[in-house]
């Protein structure tokens, strides 16, 4: 039984947690791009290897940019923005407790 929870709270939780995250940013740059075009080519690279954006099959985001407005209290007046950095934060959140839940189960055990 113990390892059937192992199993679930380290294996299952975080994968779930992290496909949601990565669902939540896809659908938030697909929707940047479609309503906000100049915020979305400030936080993606126009192209990279020589390949445009547009041809790539995911988005090439800058990271830091990425971070940086999704930690930023300005969400341009866009509600839908406003959720949409709301559900990515809490996302993000929760893999960062439950990445400090396992340090701290590795140094109590």
């Amino acid at each position: 039984m113990a390892s059937f929870f192992s199993f679930i709270f380290f294996v299952l939780l975080p994968l779930a947690i992290g496909l949601l995250a990565i669902y939540l940013s896809i659908d938030f740059f697909e929707y940047l791009k479609k309503y906000h075009p100049p915020k979305y080519k400030q936080m993606s690279f126009a192209s990279i290897f020589g390949i445009s954006n547009d041809e790539f099959f995911f988005h090439l985001i800058k990271p830091h940019e990425f971070l940086r407005f999704l930690l930023s209290p300005a969400d341009l007046q866009d509600n839908n923005v406003k959720t949409y950095k709301n559900k990515i934060r809490l996302s993000l959140f929760a893999l960062l407790g439950l990445f400090v839940i396992y340090s701290l189960w590795i140094i109590l055990t």
